[in-house]
């Protein structure tokens, strides 16, 4: 239950090897320290944050920001940029309207390959 504590927390699906790549990406950059990877199959996590839909937590990734508040889909890969120091120098690009739906189109298509996989994967149960 202490891990839970350190915010911000990042939920992945640990079943998931796109998402396990993600965060391991992740962590790797400048900065990666600061967030805390917490599986969506920790039934903790739901427990301390009763706001989170279990349900939309294995269809969307959320993240809970240091002041407790949730965001969800697009809106995660948006903040992740400001972030992390390293990508934050692109943020700029997220300006445009371009910018934006470059990051709509990332998130979708990462999305569709995540349930693409998991609805192959017979292991996998949500």
């Amino acid at each position: 239950m202490e891990e839970l504590k350190k915010l911000p927390i990042l939920l992945y699906d640990e079943k998931c090897p796109l998402c396990v790549r993600f965060k391991q990406s992740l962590q790797r950059l400048e900065g990666g320290d600061e967030i805390n990877f917490i599986s969506i199959y920790n039934d903790e996590v739901y427990e301390q944050y009763p706001e989170l839909d279990k349900d939309q937590c294995h269809e969307v990734v959320h993240l809970i920001r240091k002041d407790k508040s949730i965001i969800s889909g697009e809106r995660v890969i948006k903040h992740l940029v400001q972030l992390y120091p390293l990508v934050n120098k692109f943020a700029w690009l997220l300006d445009s309207n371009m910018g934006q739906k470059a990051v709509s189109y990332f998130h979708s298509m990462t999305n569709k390959m995540r349930k693409d996989l998991k609805r192959k994967c017979p292991s996998c149960t949500h």
